[in-house]
Parts: structure tokens; sequence; C-alpha cells
């Protein structure tokens, strides 16, 4: 059952007091012992004369009245304090949005209000307008991306590695929905992003410590040449980084759709298993051409570390989305035990989607034992495997089936008649989300994560049981168990069967 969804505002009783009203209590204690102490403290001797002679009582009065008034200013004065602190105390974060989207109500959104949805859509759209002078300070850049607010430790973080070529601002506050000081942010620019972009990601990255910009730049394209290229490159670059269990592969207009917190729990349940979507390579790969054995590819890097059957073997084929999660163990494996510029050439050859058979082909080559892999023998049953890591409305007809009613390449752009299906559905991320289609969807988007992480909301609850029934993730677990066998048939209603949108 879903929880009432708490925008902004939570229950106060649900809310872990604040160390500030600690600081309160204590403070109270100690006033109430100070005002006992004066009430029970014995009048000072103010006048001794040598000969013992009684104090006039006028004077005794008097100085008890000095006395009361210094203290009631002390009283005062505190009492100035609790109020400050108390006020401190409940001001309740609030998510900073774009000018914008000042206007919308994304409560309203997220509980699927229809007809107030249908206000912003069509030529209604609400559209990114660029801070042609935003300014690219250090302090300026922290303010916008660094939360003010305490994250607690995570028990593993999480790196991402990004292609990226436009949208600048965009790229801000994706890092902004997904930071944490144990997170790790490698991106790879396209060398074709103008003179302006370049400027502001490498002033980007020299204030943010946890954020790799790559040096080695290449060029990308919609076929998807050199887009295996850039993601290796930062895998090479984040292997080097310690404290992260889980990588995901993103492009510019991939939108994370889950809190840093979320994250964590997900990853923790796939339990090193590596997520990656599995189809039909259906002849793309030029298997005349090129050879294909591990040992033609000098894949692994010694040799006599490899087994006879690694070493005599020919990889299986796939393909899938680039976008996908990979174990630290996986990442560790693909940089330092076998040397993958081969397999990348070869693949980065031919003339379409040269980018989706990648990951995807190292995946189901069970034989090559890279850690958290799969295996080929769904795909011989004619069965696809569910990912979670990238949801996309492909769509080769009418755009009317769209949520938002518009097609770019054949995928449903993302709008805000998306948002209330995002926040229910299990994927990591969402494709694609672009500022100059509809800002109010990234911004409600942006605004829904941060309301999970800093307001504890819970509008839709994680669905553990899908992650941990998931077809790879049992198999990860249980293959080399003796009595085993696979099942290439979920248990459980996948999202791409699931009403879309809701």
């Amino acid at each position: 059952m879903r929880g009432k969804i708490r925008y902004q505002l939570l229950d106060p009783a649900n809310r872990t007091k604040p160390v500030s009203h600690i600081i309160f209590y204590i403070l109270l204690v100690l006033v109430t012992l100070f005002i006992i102490f004066a009430l029970f403290q014995k009048p000072k001797e103010t006048n001794k004369s040598s000969n013992n002679d009684p104090i006039p009582y006028e004077d005794v009065i008097k100085e008890l009245q000095t006395e009361i008034t210094n203290r009631n200013e002390m009283i005062n004065e505190l009492q100035k304090n609790f109020r400050s602190v108390s006020l401190k105390s409940n001001l309740v974060p609030i998510f900073r949005r774009r000018p914008e989207t000042q206007h919308i109500d994304c409560g309203r959104i997220l509980r699927n209000d229809k007809d107030y949805i249908k206000q912003f859509g069509g030529d209604n759209r609400v559209k990114m307008v660029e801070n042609a002078n935003l300014d690219m300070s250090c302090s300026h850049i922290s303010d916008r991306i660094i939360p003010t607010m305490n994250l607690r430790s995570l028990s593993a973080g999480i790196a991402f590695a990004r292609i990226v070529y436009t949208d600048y601002e965009l790229i801000e506050d994706q890092i902004r929905a997904s930071y944490h000081p144990q997170n790790v942010f490698c991106f790879s620019i396209d060398q074709k992003a103008d003179e302006k972009f370049h400027q502001r990601m490498k002033a980007l990255a020299s204030c943010v410590p946890n954020i790799i910009l790559l040096l080695e730049e290449k060029s990308v394209d919609s076929s998807g040449h050199n887009v295996n290229r850039a993601h290796y490159n930062c895998l090479r670059a984040l292997v080097n980084k310690p404290g992260w269990n889980y990588v995901i592969l993103l492009q510019n207009h991939d939108m994370i759709g889950k809190s840093v917190y979320e994250l964590e729990k997900i990853y923790q349940i796939l339990g090193g298993a590596n997520d990656v979507e599995i189809t039909p390579e259906n002849g793309r790969i030029n298997k005349k051409d090129y050879l294909w054995d591990t040992r033609s590819l000098k894949m692994f890097r010694n040799e006599s570390l490899a087994n006879a059957t690694q070493l005599d073997n020919v990889m299986s084929f796939a393909k899938g989305a680039a976008q996908g999660s990979l174990s630290r163990k996986a990442v560790e494996w693909m940089v330092e035990t076998v040397n993958l510029d081969t397999v990348i050439e070869q693949m980065n050859s031919e003339s379409f989607g040269v980018d989706e058979m990648f990951i995807q082909s190292l995946q189901i080559s069970s034989f090559l034992e890279m850690p958290g892999h799969f295996t080929d023998e769904c795909l011989k049953h004619n069965k696809n495997t569910d990912f979670i890591s990238r949801m996309s409305q492909w769509n080769y007809g009418d755009a009317s089936s769209c949520a938002s009613g518009v097609l770019r390449h054949s995928i449903c752009l993302i709008g805000i008649q998306d948002i209330p299906s995002i926040a229910e559905f299990p994927n990591i991320m969402y494709n694609k989300m672009m500022p100059e289609f509809d800002v109010t969807a990234i911004d409600c988007l942006g605004e829904l994560i941060y309301n999970r992480t800093f307001l504890n909301q819970t509008d839709h609850p994680l669905e553990e049981s899908y992650y941990s029934n998931m077809v790879n993730v049992l198999y990860h677990k249980h293959h080399h168990e003796p009595d085993y066998k696979l099942d290439c048939n979920p248990s459980y209603k996948t999202w791409q069967h699931r009403k879309y949108p809701i």
C-alpha cells in the first residue's frame, strides 16, 4: 500500500529531533537551576562594619532589587536565544527551484492531478532559459550543488560515469540530485562540445573534489561511435578511487530517478550482480572481417592466469542499452584482468548502434567469468533479460501513445505527464529528459529526490522484492549451487509490461 505523500512538510512526530532541540532542553535545565540557586542563595553582606552594626533595611532591599534586575536581564537574554534556537529547529529544508518553475506545484503533479498537469502540456510546456551569466566561482558552484543538510554515511559510495556535451546547468542539477561525499562522478566530454561548455565543466571539476573530468576526449555520435571508449576511460579512472561498490553508465540526458539512499539499497540487493539489458544482437557484429576468440582479441593481460576454456572460446553476443550498472569487482576485472581495447575498436567499426553490444557481450560470455556476469542461455530460448538501470519508452509508430505526445529518434521524450509513473516505477534512470523540451519535469523530479533524501518522504516505498527476484540477480546468487536451475521467466510483472503512463 502506498505511503501518504508528504510534500515538503513532514509529520513532525515522525521526524528525528535535531541537535538544536537537545541544546534547547539543556539550556532550559541550566536556567532553571540558576533561578533556584538565586532564590535560595543567602544575601551577601554588603557593608560589614568593624563594630558589627546591623545593615539598614532599605540598603538590603535596594541591593536585592538591583540583583534581581540584573538576573532578569540575563534570563531575558537566554529566552531570546531559546526562541532563536527553536525557530531554527523548526525550519524545513526546501528544494531550490529554477526561476522558470517557481509557479509549479510539483506535489499536485506527483499526486497525478491530471487536470492540473494538462495546464502545462503542449504549447504551455515550460522550457529552460539558459543563464548566460551563471556565476562559475567555486563558492557559487558549491552553493548550487553541495547540500547544506547533513547526509548520513553510506555503506558504500556509488560511481557515475557520464558522457556529456551540452546543457551544463542540467549536469549540475544531476550532480546535486545524487551528491554525497562518498560518491564519485566521472565525466567524458564529447570533443564536439562548444568552448563555453568545456570551460564550465573544467571550472566544475576544479571546485568539487569528487568529480573527475577526463583529459582525453572522443567524438561521439548518435550511432554510438566512441561511447564505449568514453565509458571505458571513465572506468579506468574510477577504479583508482576507493569507497564505491557500483558504477552506473550514463549519457547526457539520462536522469537519475532514485535518491542516494534508494540507490544504496538497490545495489545492496543486487549483491554484486551486474544490471545489463540483454536482447538478441541480430547480426550487427561483423564476424566476417574480425576474429572474436579471446586469443585473437589479446584479451587476457596475463594468459598464464586464464584457463583453457577462457583462452580457446569465442565471445557470445547480445545488444541492449549502453547504460547499465556494473559492480566494482566487474570494473576491476575489465580494467586490470583483461584488455578490452581490441573488442571496443572492432565493435566501433560498425555503422549503427555500435555502443549497444559491449557490456552486453561481456555479460553473457559466462566462460570469461567476469564478476557479476550472466549467461546466454536465456537468449538461446528467445528470452530477453529484465534490467532496471534505464527506462526508455520505445515507440516506432504514433507519438500519441507517449505520455508527453512527443517522439525523438523513436523514444518518447519525458515530460511532466511522466512524473507520477517515474515516482512509482523501479528503474534507476530515465531517458530522455531534455530541458529545452520540459524543464518542469526535470525540476519536479529533482524535488521528488530531494524530499526523499532530506525529508524522508515515502511517496512510493522501494520495491525490494522486484530487485531481489530479478533473473540475473538470482543467477548470480545461486548459479554455483549444484541443484540450481535457471528460470528465464521472472516471477513478477516486469516494468516493461506495466501500464504506462499510470
